[in-house]
């Protein structure tokens, strides 16, 4: 064991016993400082089975407060708990969800916000107001194979679409909707393997004058869809984006912080991250979809079969290390 602080030899230095193992103590020979053995949970003063309670009430959409009155934990606690398991989430997802081959991948974003709207927000300001959280998910399996939250501007679409050319392997059909930096983007980076069309959804004019008061919350009237072919040579009965938007609805229902018109929103960005992170981790390895009898992540050869919470924890805490 080397010390933290100088790298120099370090030994045993005592033992204790905390809610969930034995833990090993250790000084350093050069300088003296004493620490402990590296935890599964980093530091979480909570049983292990509590830690799953929590999440498997948060991955079912319930909120913070709620999520405190129901396992006794304080809020504080949750939300540590939120960070350090989503944290863990994040990095398995990015270790296991790579070289996947599909037929077909769909793109979109969704809007949600954080601390406050983005009226009343200071210009500049990155970590409050509109969030997007960019979903990349394929059409077969219902994987999410890539996420990003951010602005829905040029950068974050940039960094969004890199990290989908890092796990996609093979030829990809894509389809996206409208958001203007896409197509220059999606080119750039996936043109040599590319077939891609743009689905542009199209509504009719709304005088806000005239809006029913029972569709008020209702978005207008579709009146019909624009496909437009930007690469390659796209097979028309895959250029869709269903399979994400109704991914979109799964995020909102199962994640609190979707919620429009409630008290569950995001008070901090990097609280916000960790909960999609669980969610994505959670909706890939746990959650057996209707229409293909497993796990989208089972089905995308990624593993061997669905998986518990129980098991999600133990892997990225073995993985995320």
């Amino acid at each position: 064991m080397k010390c933290y602080c100088c790298s120099g030899e370090a030994k045993r230095f005592g033992r204790f016993q905390n809610k969930n193992r034995t833990v090993q103590r250790y000084r350093c020979v050069v300088c003296g400082k004493t620490f402990s053995e590296s935890q599964p949970l980093d530091h979480l003063r909570v049983s292990h089975d509590k830690v799953i309670e929590v999440v498997k009430l948060l991955t079912e959409g319930m909120g913070i407060r709620a999520t405190s009155r129901l396992t006794g934990c304080h809020k504080r606690t949750v939300l540590e708990v939120l960070r350090v398991v989503g944290e863990k989430c994040d990095r398995l997802h990015d270790k296991l969800v790579r070289d996947v081959e599909t037929g077909s991948l769909e793109i979109d974003e969704l809007w949600s916000y954080v601390s406050r709207k983005q009226g009343r927000c200071e210009p500049g300001d990155t970590e409050r107001g509109d969030q997007y959280t960019y979903l990349a998910v394929t059409s077969r399996e219902k994987l999410i194979v890539s996420y990003h939250t951010g602005k829905r501007d040029y950068p974050n679409t940039e960094a969004f679409i890199a990290d989908v050319e890092q796990r996609i392997a093979g030829r990809i059909q894509i389809t996206t909707d409208g958001w203007q930096p896409y197509p220059e983007i999606i080119r750039r980076y996936l043109l040599p393997r590319l077939n891609y069309a743009v689905m542009q959804k199209i509504y009719g004019p709304q005088n806000p004058n005239d809006i029913d008061p029972n569709r008020r919350y209702s978005p207008p009237k579709c009146t019909g869809v624009r496909v437009d072919i930007i690469a390659g040579v796209p097979r028309k009965d895959r250029i869709n984006t269903s399979f994400v938007e109704r991914t979109n609805l799964t995020v909102r229902h199962f994640n609190k912080r979707f919620a429009r018109l409630g008290l569950g929103w995001s008070r901090k960005l990097d609280n916000h991250k960790a909960a999609i992170s669980l969610f994505v981790a959670v909706f890939n390895f746990c959650k057996v979809h209707n229409t293909l009898g497993t796990t989208p992540a089972h089905g995308a050869e990624i593993t061997d079969g669905p998986w518990t919470i129980e098991k999600l924890i133990e892997e990225a805490t073995t993985c995320g290390n």
